[in-house]
């Protein structure tokens, strides 16, 4: 019977072009896009603002790909759906819902799966997050803090 592997929390070898935006301090390092949802040093800070508000839970097993997998508590739900953040939708997507995605260029995840897709969707239509189509930096109008705070 094998066990199961613990979940990646960081990224264990950055490549040399990560190496140099981390260097560079670049635009595409502090906020871009993956795969539709915020990275870099704001998704970052987003994903640790909501882990800090409770927003979010830890699964005990990890998910696909040996990824942290990740669900909404109730205070979270209640707060994504006070701002407005299509969670059903998400939800019945197909793809994982929440997981913590590892960062190019950052030691550690932000929040991926359709979940890190419909916050940054949210968040573009709020005029946060200013995206270029076929660009994957993105422009930012305040910060997670700021952002969250519209659901309480």
């Amino acid at each position: 019977m094998s066990q199961a592997q613990e979940p990646i929390r960081v990224r264990p070898k950055f490549s040399p072009q990560a190496q140099r935006e981390v260097r560079r301090d670049t635009a595409l390092r502090q906020a871009r896009t993956c795969y539709g949802h915020l990275a870099g040093v704001s998704g970052m800070a987003l994903m640790g603002e909501m882990l800090s508000r409770e927003w979010l839970a830890e699964d005990a097993t990890p998910i696909s790909g040996n990824r942290v997998g990740y669900a909404l508590t109730p205070k979270g739900l209640q707060a994504m759906e006070d701002l407005g953040v299509p969670v059903a939708e998400a939800a019945s997507s197909t793809g994982n819902f929440a997981f913590g995605c590892l960062d190019w260029t950052e030691p550690g995840h932000h929040l991926g799966g359709s979940l890190g897709r419909a916050v940054t969707a949210f968040l573009s239509d709020q005029g946060f997050v200013g995206r270029t189509p076929g660009n994957r930096e993105v422009t930012l109008q305040g910060g997670p803090v700021a952002w969250l705070n519209e659901a309480q």
